[in-house]
């Protein structure tokens, strides 16, 4: 015991004398053969020495790298880096040493697969900034918990910042590592113009390893390489199915030849999935070889997976749902007796295969529903419904941590196919109450997001809202001339303003953590709500288009008929005929009909869509004469059904039969309809007529559609230079109705042009309104970009963003001299006090009476469309004579009682 204890000392004196950082984990690997290097050992060392002495840093980081590097214990390693980081910082050094430190524990933290925690030191090791090497390997290594997370976007831009420090300053083995993570990240977005860029990259890396001599690079880096390559040529943009099965066989044959069995494993399993999108029988195959050599059980969910989708092929249902019940099992790491509906959303964040869930729950939703056509069995059904929950459960807490928009929206792309089988499987359950909150969930998500949050910052100081929009203005600004995502010195600038406006909302969120929440849960509106709502004259149809396969149908389209008494699920037959057919219709409301065989094809046409998305007698007795809101499906959004024929035997419109109007959400409407709005000027209407610049056409008739529009309602006319940019961006946000009379364009960036310049769609994103009504009296405002499960990234959404509560907006290129009667009638019926989808529509009508043969097309007058709240703008004159009456006879009737009051207390006398 004496030796013992005079070995223990004899241990500390020698550990003091060690002075440079590396010999400490080689003094503790020698001593570990005489004595138990333990957590008691390590705090009795480091507890003799004096903590100001700088010793005592290298002591911790010994023992930091010890119990990382051979006892494989983190928690350990993590709190003797940590140590290692107070001392230096109770020292008040920024020493190589504590940069290195915090990378170090920042590493031990991503293994652990604590992103959160991971990313908060490497944050500090890059702020230290007194070891370039380390601080460049921090801004990669935040790439990758960020592409764990889930947030790809923001992954790449750290991947970026990182990369020319990493090639300035990292090994070449270590830049080549970095290059396949980044590809990798590339795989899971799979645009594009990201996949292009991570194949460009792991390029670079095999012209590395070419043009190195002697550089050694290992099997488990190589196979990396080649893997990330083979799988970037399985893409869609990349595809080349030979050189993919090449780069698969090279690894298969290295990691052979080296025994290991992981490796070889997961390259059988990619190999089958490659087969599997041909549909090649070989597939199942080199899926079994996977399984004979995963001894370790690694890539048991990948296996799972494509061999339930193997089968799901041959349609044997019910193996491929025990396939995917495993792979889902592996997926989320349950332990026995776990649900995954149970898991926490930390544990939902740091899932390592978020992608591969996503399928495997789509996959199983497919399987599900295609057992119950198999065998009737409802119980498959209501499986789905469980499946649906967990879907929305994973990707709303993934969204609501997504930094980026652009990651929001591919999650939510991810998800869409999967609610759209669910709303399905609520129709065949007549189950309308489900069906609705399928159908929410899966609509405009990300935009009642953004306006929440709106609503929010209207709870803190005015000062902070104003940073915050001027942190948003910038960046999207910047972001707009960026066209790429390569390395560039713009790209950089905005790399360091996204971090200082990141730094900007946490220390707020510290403060208002009741109005800046991370965490939005947004409680959708029920059926039962919207019926409540809805008057005796409203309706509300919903349509849900998959395009999945059931049984023998390609796609099957489904709908819900929402009255205040009453709820119709309904299926559109001949799905896939429909949405042709709907292609071939909006193709034909773009022109003229000047012939009479074009006529009779339109009518045919129209009258056949008609048939099919109203399809019962019960449905289209429903519509007459009702103020009836439409919740399209996205391959729906851009088409007027006010354009439908509804007599066979006529030329006879939808819109002579019922008021139209359209909504992304109910839950964003009834959310939107609760902001308020304070104006103090009737009308703001913009029309430059002419441009400076020369090459714009001019728009004469858009002079009369004002001059007109003015004679109807007071407000402020802007024309020529007067309806400039600036002019429309100062004046106009405290308008009740904002009207745009001018060009726009939907290719590429949805713009607007004013007599100056352009209003590009991102900077309505920091512009604010508090309009009722915006109308765009331009073409293809409607028009944009479309994002599954979420919509099209129009003008018209902009202005909403912006802050408007409805807007008119147009779907293709309007005539200008139609667009100009048809305006001017629009805003004489809303000064008669008719609610805005009465306005529109009766304009319409009006249109139609006043023309004949070719100019009663479509063409001309069905291109607007009502998006949002349908109220009246202005209230009507009755109403406020009878709340006037009401107020005088209230009034009367207390001056009558006090006067009768008083002469009895004169009687009493």
């Amino acid at each position: 015991m004496k030796k013992r204890f005079l070995f223990f000392y004899f241990t500390i004196a020698l550990l003091q004398s060690k002075a440079i950082a590396q010999y400490t984990y080689k003094e503790l690997l020698s001593l570990e053969k005489k004595l138990k290097i333990t957590e008691h050992f390590a705090d009795s060392v480091l507890g003799s020495i004096d903590k100001k002495d700088l010793k005592f840093t290298y002591l911790a980081h010994g023992f930091s790298y010890y119990f990382y590097k051979k006892k494989n214990n983190f928690k350990l390693a993590i709190k003797y880096g940590e140590i290692e980081i107070q001392t230096f910082e109770n020292l008040k050094l920024n020493h190589p040493d504590y940069t290195n430190a915090l990378y170090n524990v920042g590493k031990f933290y991503r293994i652990e697969k604590k992103y959160n925690e991971a990313i908060s030191y490497f944050l500090r090791a890059i702020k230290s900034n007194a070891d370039l090497k380390k601080v460049a390997q921090s801004y990669c290594q935040i790439g990758e918990c960020l592409s764990r997370k889930g947030d790809y976007y923001k992954s790449i831009e750290f991947y970026l910042k990182g990369f020319p420090l990493i090639e300035k300053y990292g090994r070449k083995t270590s830049v080549i590592a970095h290059y396949v993570n980044f590809a990798y990240n590339c795989v899971e977005i799979n645009s594009k113009e990201i996949s292009e860029q991570g194949l460009s990259y792991l390029k670079k890396a095999d012209s590395i390893i070419k043009n190195t001599p002697n550089i050694h690079i290992k099997n488990h880096l190589l196979n990396h390489l080649h893997n990330s390559f083979a799988i970037t040529y399985s893409l869609a943009h990349n595809y080349n199915f030979e050189k993919s099965k090449f780069y698969y066989q090279k690894i298969i044959s290295n990691s052979k030849s080296i025994g290991d069995s992981t490796t070889t494993a997961n390259t059988y399993l990619n190999l089958g999935e490659l087969y599997l999108d041909k549909k090649n029988d070989s597939a199942i195959y080199l899926l079994i070889k996977g399984i004979k050599f995963d001894i370790n059980k690694e890539n048991l969910n990948e296996i799972y997976r494509n061999t339930a989708l193997f089968y799901t092929h041959k349609r044997n249902y019910l193996i491929a749902l025990d396939h995917i019940s495993k792979s889902l099992k592996y997926n989320f790491q349950l332990k026995k007796g776990n649900k995954i509906s149970d898991l926490s959303k930390n544990k939902i964040l740091n899932i390592q295969y978020k992608t591969s869930s996503i399928r495997a729950l789509k996959l199983k939703s497919q399987i599900l529903i295609n057992l119950f056509f198999s065998t009737k069995k409802q119980e498959y059904l209501k499986q789905i419904i469980d499946n649906i929950r967990l879907t929305n459960k994973l990707v709303s807490v993934i969204v609501n941590y997504s930094s980026e928009t652009n990651t929001k929206y591919l999650w939510r792309e991810h998800v869409a196919e999967n609610f759209k089988i669910g709303i399905y499987a609520c129709h065949l359950l007549q189950n309308p109450e489900l069906m609705f909150e399928f159908m929410e969930a899966n609509r405009a998500f990300i935009l009642t997001q953004d306006i929440n949050t709106k609503k929010q910052l209207l709870e803190v100081p005015k000062e902070i809202s104003h940073i915050d929009i001027g942190f948003k203005r910038k960046i999207l600004k910047l972001q707009d001339s960026i066209s790429s995502f390569k390395i560039s010195a713009k790209r950089n600038f905005l790399f360091n303003l996204k971090e200082k406006y990141q730094n900007f909302k946490d220390s707020i969120r510290k403060i208002y953590p009741e109005y800046l929440s991370l965490d939005q849960n947004i409680t959708p509106i029920t059926l039962e709500q919207t019926k409540e709502n809805l008057k005796e004259n409203d309706i509300v149809i919903r349509f849900s288009l998959s395009t999945t396969e059931f049984k023998d149908e390609r796609s099957s389209l489904v709908g819900l008929v929402i009255t205040h008494n009453k709820t119709i699920s309904f299926k559109v037959p001949n799905a896939e005929k429909t949405i042709e057919q709907l292609s071939i219709y909006r193709k034909m409301l773009t022109t003229p009909l000047k012939t009479k065989e074009e006529l009779n094809q339109f009518k045919s046409t129209a009258y056949f869509l008609y048939n099919q998305l109203f399809p019962t007698s019960e449905i289209k007795a429903l519509i007459k004469n009702k103020n009836t809101l439409i919740v399209p499906d996205i391959t729906m959004e851009n088409t007027p059904l006010e354009a439908l024929i509804s007599r066979e035997d006529s030329l006879h419109y939808l819109v002579e039969d019922c008021n139209i109007s359209y909504a992304y959400s109910l839950t964003f409407s009834e959310l939107n309809k609760g902001v308020i709005r304070k104006t103090n000027n009737d009308l703001s209407l913009y029309s430059p007529i002419k441009f400076n610049n020369t090459s714009i056409s001019s728009l004469p008739f858009t002079e009369k559609e004002s001059n007109d529009i003015e004679s109807i309602i007071s407000g402020n006319f802007h024309q020529f230079d007067n309806a400039n940019k600036s002019n429309f961006l100062k004046n106009s946000a405290n308008s009740k109705i904002i009207h745009l009379a001018t060009h726009a364009d939907a290719s590429g960036n949805p713009q607007v042009q004013f007599y100056d310049s352009i209003l590009p769609l991102h900077e309505l994103y920091t512009y604010k309104n508090n309009a009722d009504l915006v109308v765009l009296s331009a073409c293809e405002t409607n028009l944009g970009e479309i994002k599954k499960g979420e919509g099209v990234l129009s003008l018209a959404r902009g202005f909403f963003h912006s802050g408007a509560n409805s807007v008119v907006s147009s779907l293709w290129k309007i005539n200008d001299a139609s667009t100009s009667e048809i305006m001017t009638h629009f805003y004489k019926n809303l000064k008669d006090n008719q609610s805005k989808t009465l306005a529109l529509n009766n304009a319409k009508r009006s249109y139609l009476k006043n023309h004949s043969l070719s100019e009663k097309s479509p063409y001309y007058w069905a291109s607007f469309v009502l998006i949002g709240d349908t109220s009246p703008v202005f209230e009507s004159n009755v109403v406020l004579y009878i709340s006037t009456a009401l107020i005088f006879i209230v009034l009367l009737f207390l001056f009558l009682k006090k006067k009768a009051t008083k002469h009895k207390k004169h009687e009493e006398k």
